[in-house]
């Protein structure tokens, strides 16, 4: 399988964290990569397990991970809706813990679409659609 880290797509995602107000999401240890995967997914996120964090003795991270062939397909407003779900599956304590999708998940995630769609035409949400591109 082919990986390889996307530095647009990385800048897009710091845009969307400060857009939304996810403060407790820390930017630099978010890293995106567009794979060639034969998945059905649009997009997945990895954390980095607390295992691998004591025995590599590094902080907790995420690989919000775009696969390419069904996320490229896909129009702006789905891409942004695509990386904001994933972003979503961060918790607040930005453990390298995954969050399930559950009820208090889906409502926070209706919730910061409905401040997306309010920002339709904003010109940061425009720039963030072109470095999903």
């Amino acid at each position: 399988m082919r990986v390889t880290r996307d530095l647009k797509s990385e800048k897009a995602v710091r845009l969307l964290i400060k857009l939304l107000g996810l403060n407790y999401i820390n930017p630099e240890k978010v890293r995106v990569v567009r794979s060639n995967s034969k998945s059905m997914a649009y997009a997945r996120l990895w954390g980095l397990s607390k295992v691998l964090q004591v025995g590599l003795d590094i902080k907790p991270f995420y690989v919000i991970e775009l696969i390419d062939r069904n996320f490229s397909k896909l129009d702006c407003s789905e891409k942004v809706r695509i990386v904001v779900h994933e972003l979503m599956h961060i918790p607040k304590t930005f453990s390298g813990h995954v969050r399930p999708h559950n009820e208090v998940f889906k409502k926070e995630l209706r919730r910061y679409l409905r401040v997306l769609r309010k920002l339709k035409n904003d010109s940061e949400l425009q720039r963030i659609c072109k470095l999903l591109s």
